[in-house]
């Protein structure tokens, strides 16, 4: 994850716990900067959040189990083409 994300995800939680954003606003933008916007299983942990189900802590635990850590695999060295 990017440093602007990760400071974008930083400021949400803040406004968050200051009380300047809803839990719904809260949840649909953390989705957003997540890239999890259209994964239903995420969709359903933030609808529980929204709905005070699971805290703050719990919605952020499953949503960082839903996103995908590791890199892109590399290229088999035999599907490369020759060098030149």
């Amino acid at each position: 994850m990017s440093m602007p994300v990760e400071n974008q995800i930083r400021n949400l939680r803040v406004a968050f716990e200051n009380g300047k954003l809803t839990r719904d606003l809260y949840a649909k933008n953390l989705l957003r900067l997540l890239g999890l916007a259209e994964h239903p299983t995420a969709q359903k942990v933030a609808a529980a959040f929204i709905v005070g189900r699971i805290d703050q802590a719990l919605l952020a635990r499953n949503l960082g189990t839903l996103r995908d850590p590791r890199p892109a695999p590399a290229p088999d060295p035999f599907d490369l083409p020759p060098p030149p």
